[in-house]
């Protein structure tokens, strides 16, 4: 299957401007980062900073597939598409499609390899994943954690993911862990935890699942179609004591806590500046209380 199989789509996304940022305005769709080239900027950061935090960009049992070629691969919310391009860069023998909401992120024709494409398409609605069942060998989802309703919301997209993946076909599940223990684990100072709290409530204000690794888990045992379910977790440092890998992922979390900005501030009634002031504030605080970050990876075999 190549890449002249998919009709892309490249529609001009419907946005909506605020403090100077773009975001979506889809109504049925409830997303709080941005749209804008800062973001795309963010998102690039933080797929280096996960790739060398994972040692790679997969942990699926996959490679020698990828490599023996005539592999189907899909990645869910794609982003700018950075996983999807170094992926089909290395293994050119294989087949890749990244698919995304915001069609704004996606690389133009000469900025790919000729076995990727792109599509633009909201995951919330029917069909969740516009193909076929058992289609790929390997579905990929990252940080789907900002954009899915409840655990219905997750479900239907896991679900649909497991459907367009061919038996004996890997899926691999990588997210950020918000619901660690603050004291014990996260080490958050009483700024971070005051920006994290908002942005967790207002997630569930609006029905926003943050899932832990284990409620991954639980959606891939409820299909009973795959096995071999295995859960890695990693803790990273936020600031400077952590090094250069803490100062560039505090510097991603900063960015993204700028990105809500507009969303957080009437939750908190604060002003601009004060939010402003909060976030400076934090990267010392990251560095007096060895703040950390968690992120997990959820992977197996449909069956």
């Amino acid at each position: 299957m190549t890449s002249e199989n998919y009709k892309e789509i490249n529609c001009a996304d419907s946005y909506k401007i605020i403090d100077g940022r773009r975001y979506l305005s889809e109504e049925n769709t409830k997303y709080y980062l941005p749209n804008d080239e800062m973001e795309m900027s963010r998102i690039s950061l933080e797929h280096v900073i996960l790739r060398y935090i994972w040692q790679g960009n997969y942990l699926s049992n996959i490679e020698k597939r990828l490599i023996e070629g005539n592999t189907k691969v899909i990645d869910l919310g794609c982003g700018t598409g950075q996983w999807t391009i170094e992926m089909s860069s290395k293994y050119p023998l294989s087949t890749f499609i990244g698919i995304d909401i915001i069609s704004s992120y996606f690389p133009s024709e000469e900025e790919r390899p000729a076995n990727l494409a792109f599509l633009q398409h909201n995951l919330v609605e029917n069909p969740g994943v516009p193909f076929p069942d058992n289609t790929f060998d390997f579905t990929f989802m990252r940080n789907l954690a900002f954009s899915l309703n409840d655990d219905n919301g997750w479900f239907h997209v896991i679900n649909e993911a497991i459907r367009v993946t061919n038996l004996d076909g890997c899926i691999e599940i990588a997210n950020y862990d918000l619901y660690k223990d603050y004291d014990k684990e996260i080490h958050g100072g009483p700024i971070f935890s005051k920006l994290h709290d908002s942005l967790r409530e207002i997630h569930e204000k609006d029905n926003i699942k943050m899932p832990t690794a284990s409620d991954v888990v639980e959606y891939l045992k409820r299909t009973n179609q795959v096995t071999n379910i295995r859960v890695e977790e990693k803790a990273s440092p936020l600031g400077s004591w952590g090094g250069r890998l803490g100062e560039l992922t505090l510097l991603n979390i900063s960015m993204a806590y700028q990105g809500f900005k507009a969303h957080l501030l009437p939750l908190m009634n604060i002003s601009g500046d004060e939010y402003d002031n909060l976030l400076n504030k934090m990267r010392d605080e990251c560095t007096k209380y060895k703040t950390r970050c968690f992120t997990y990876r959820v992977y197996g075999i449909k069956c």
